[in-house]
């Protein structure tokens, strides 16, 4: 039922353990050996483990034509793609995502018989806050993933749709690839979801807040963002080249030693090339706004810029921001729990 109620969706099926669970039940229920299934090529933020699935199915793999300028799928170019490669599925399954598919325009390029999979597992918090889109509304069949990365809750995933035949099919499926749900997490989950009724636009909405206003922080002390002129992003992560200051790992490992984690992938425009991906979610759930992200924007340019303040002395600084943090999010925890 919450479920139902955040993703607008009919049917949900709550069997997946993960996020790669949903995805293997959603490829394997969907495509037959033989088929071909379209997806974002990891040059383009794709998921990289998605081509391993699909070759063990017996599926034939193609990428989507994308505009990596404009990060979105190239529409003109797509009614001829999928003609030619004779596509049965897209699978949407971007994990590098700064802004939203063009799902309404896709869906209107494409046959009825082609469906869309929008595999919202990294913006999933967001599109329950109706702050990024809202893929079912907008013409895919499948919103499925995780619910750890924006969404803050256990490690389990979901598959939602409107389509009773097509769940029934993936429900079946599902029973032969997860012998058990994990009602413990199941249970997690069901927590997170009711603390969060009520609260997921305004906590949406201050994710993109934050994140648009730490790209900019960043890029005024002289670090490199990436979509500048789209904006930075419209999702919870942001991009920084960080290799005029030092090598993405490197980079990673220092703010490690400082309490402060992030990702390290890719450049989309340059495969020999590595940045830094960032994520506000975690932080805006525990009540981060502006004033904290300005402050986050002062440690990066200490560490990697005026290389000013011991790493001890940043972590102190990082420790005193969650501890000013976490009281005001166990209050609203606390509250919430005596008001259900």
């Amino acid at each position: 039922e919450l479920l139902s109620e955040a993703t607008g969706a009919r049917f949900v099926n709550i069997r997946p353990i993960s996020g790669i669970s949903a995805m293997t039940i959603a490829l394997a229920g969907l495509t037959r050996a033989g088929e071909t299934v379209a997806t974002l090529s990891p040059a383009n933020g794709g998921h990289t483990i998605t081509s391993g699935i699909v070759e063990r199915l017996g599926v034939r793999l193609r990428h989507l034509p994308y505009l990596q300028d404009e990060f979105c799928v190239d529409i003109s170019a797509l009614p001829d793609f999928i003609a030619r490669e004779r596509i049965s599925l897209i699978y949407l399954d971007q994990q590098h995502i700064l802004f939203p598919h063009k799902v309404r325009e896709m869906r209107a390029a494409l046959p009825p018989e082609v469906k869309i999979y929008y595999d919202g597992s990294h913006v999933m918090g967001l599109i329950f806050g109706k702050n990024f889109q809202e893929p079912l509304k907008e013409g895919a069949t499948f919103l499925g993933g995780s619910t750890h990365k924006s969404v803050p809750g256990p490690h389990k995933a979901f598959i939602a749709t409107n389509d009773e035949e097509l769940h029934k099919r993936l429900m079946q499926v599902s029973h032969s690839f997860v012998s058990h749900d994990h009602g413990g997490d199941v249970a997690a989950l069901a927590l997170v979801l009711e603390e969060m009724r009520g609260r997921w636009q305004e906590y949406a909405s201050q994710v993109v807040r934050n994140a648009q206003y730490l790209a900019g922080a960043l890029q005024n002390r002289r670090f490199s963002m990436f979509a500048e002129k789209l904006g930075f992003t419209k999702s919870h992560q942001l991009w920084v080249d960080i290799g005029p200051q030092m090598e993405a790992f490197d980079a990673a490992m220092a703010l490690s030693r400082c309490n402060i984690m992030v990702n390290t992938y890719k450049l989309p425009t340059d495969a020999e090339r590595w940045a830094l991906r960032l994520g506000v979610q975690e932080i805006t759930y525990l009540g981060a706004k502006e004033k904290e992200m300005e402050a986050i924007a002062d440690i990066f340019e200490k560490i990697f810029i005026t290389q000013n303040g011991s790493e001890e002395e940043i972590r102190s600084q990082v420790r005193e921001m969650k501890r000013q943090l976490l009281p005001r999010m166990d209050a609203a925890y606390v509250e919430k729990v005596f008001e259900t």
